[in-house]
């Protein structure tokens, strides 16, 4: 055959009946090896489905001996309570079909009998209307949600950049659960909030409203006789209440003030008077101090003295430009115009250099104390604040930011209690938030530490300090009073 095929010349006629012969005997053999192919592929696929079917077989044994299906109902039903934080304030949209509820009551039949019986799973909604297509699915999701909540208390988030309208189907719906709310937190345009007045009076178990707008409030050219907004002034057990981006809260939201105890608002130094006058069992405040530079507001020559105030967290707007602050900055100008004899802890958060710091608020009662501050306190703020100390003879925890620069040597030897021993002598905690990334060992810093770890049980730094080649007396110094659990280092 090899030589037939390297040959140019035609074949014998010999060759030529062999090489046909050859060729139909091919053809028949060929036909055999197909059939056998055909069979052997069928042999093969019954194989593979086979395999197919064991490996399913192995994988649903090892489904149902799982671990998780072997646990009690009871435990599973505390396991999925303790572990979804239903209480956070920032939570995956309910609706989105991914919402923990509902992934959970997919896991295997006995979660889902537990999922849809714990009642408490399904009471913590958030709603983010912006997201929202398709009304019909959403509407009946929610209706899922409430129905399996049963009679528990709703945790509700409301988000909306569009507005809040009535006419969405999905709106009456969830009024309709209002008498159940617990915890409100709202986003919505400031006008939006009229819509609420549809479950005005039917907050009975309201105990937190946190309202924010997220389009500028319109403020009003005179007071008006009475609050714009009316939807939460009937809610017996409301107690706690945050108010963002709204300026004269009192005149534009009516609240049963006088039972507040925990007050978050960003407003007038007048408002916050008004306030502490409304609510004499507020125990609890947090105020942004900055809004009022610029409004001719006439505040009272004498400071309101409230007596039920144990809290107070007083900061400035970090974005705010520096023309818009006044000269005193305005967490002193708010502390100026109050007394608060009960006050318990005070913090003090400033974010423009140029601050003030008040050095007489006759504050007996102060046992805790912190100023955070992104710069170096300039020399006479710090000689305020130990002015400051030196009327706080309760204080025993003391926590404020530090860079360990010369400038700030002020402060360390105004501590040093073998130098000023008037100053704070019952200290029993001092924490330092370092500003700069490597601070350095200083013998002013250890001087003062030394003379106060008689009395002081706890040293907290941000950061470890960094040995600057001192001298090594001084590193021993330093080392020994590290040993032990003194000493510790993080963020408080």
């Amino acid at each position: 055959m090899d030589e037939l095929l390297q040959s140019n010349n035609p074949p014998l006629h010999f060759e030529c009946i062999h090489l046909e012969s050859l060729i139909g005997d091919s053809h028949v053999f060929l036909s055999g090896l197909k059939d056998q192919i055909t069979q052997t592929c069928a042999v093969l696929e019954g194989l593979l489905d086979e395999e197919r079917s064991v490996e399913r077989l192995v994988q649903s044994c090892k489904t149902i001996l799982s671990p998780i299906r072997n646990i009690p109902e009871d435990r599973v039903h505390r396991i999925l309570v303790t572990c979804l934080d239903i209480d956070k304030p920032e939570r995956k949209d309910s609706l989105d079909g991914k919402s923990p509820p509902l992934v959970l009551s997919q896991v295997c039949r006995d979660w889902r009998s537990v999922t849809l019986s714990t009642s408490q799973l399904w009471s913590s909604i958030s709603l983010d209307f912006d997201r929202y297509r398709n009304e019909v699915a959403c509407l009946y999701r929610l209706q899922m949600y409430i129905l399996r909540s049963g009679m528990h208390d709703i945790t509700l988030s409301i988000r909306s950049t569009k507005g809040l309208s009535t006419k969405n189907p999905v709106t009456p719906i969830l009024f309709s659960s209002a008498a159940r709310w617990v915890d409100l937190h709202i986003a919505i345009p400031y006008l939006s909030l009229h819509a609420l007045s549809a479950v005005r009076g039917s907050l009975h178990r309201l105990t937190r409203l946190r309202v924010e707008f997220t389009t500028e409030p319109r403020m009003p050219l005179f007071p008006p006789s009475k609050p714009i907004f009316r939807a939460f002034e009937y809610a017996p057990l409301l107690r706690s209440v945050s108010i963002n981006s709204v300026c004269s809260a009192v005149e534009q939201v009516s609240l049963p003030w006088p039972q507040l105890t925990q007050y978050t608002g960003n407003d007038w130094t007048s408002t916050y008077i008004d306030i502490l006058k409304l609510a004499p069992d507020m125990a609890s405040m947090s105020l942004q101090c900055d809004d009022d530079c610029g409004f001719d507001i006439v505040l009272p020559s004498i400071p309101f003295r409230h007596h039920g105030l144990r809290r107070l967290h007083v900061y400035e707007e970090a974005k705010k430009p520096r023309s818009e602050i006044r000269s005193e900055g305005g967490i002193t100008h708010v502390l100026s115009h109050v007394e608060l004899p009960a006050l318990e802890s005070l913090s003090m958060a400033y974010r423009h250099p140029n601050i003030w710091i008040p050095s007489s608020l006759h504050l007996g009662n102060l046992s805790s104390l912190s100023i955070d501050a992104s710069f170096i306190i300039p020399t006479g703020a710090q000689a305020d604040l130990l002015s400051l100390l030196r009327t706080t003879p309760s204080l025993s925890h003391l926590s404020m930011s530090m860079s360990m620069a010369p400038e700030e040597d002020v402060i360390l030897v105004g501590l040093n209690i073998s130098i000023n021993p008037d100053v704070v002598p019952g200290l029993k905690s001092l924490a330092f938030r370092f500003i700069n990334i490597s601070p350095g060992l200083s013998s002013v810093f250890v001087d003062m530490v030394e003379s106060r770890r008689p009395g002081l049980e706890s040293l907290r730094l941000s950061v470890p300090l960094v040995m600057l080649p001192p001298p090594s007396a001084l590193v021993d110094r330093w080392a020994g009073l590290c040993d032990g659990n003194f000493v510790t280092y993080g963020v408080e």
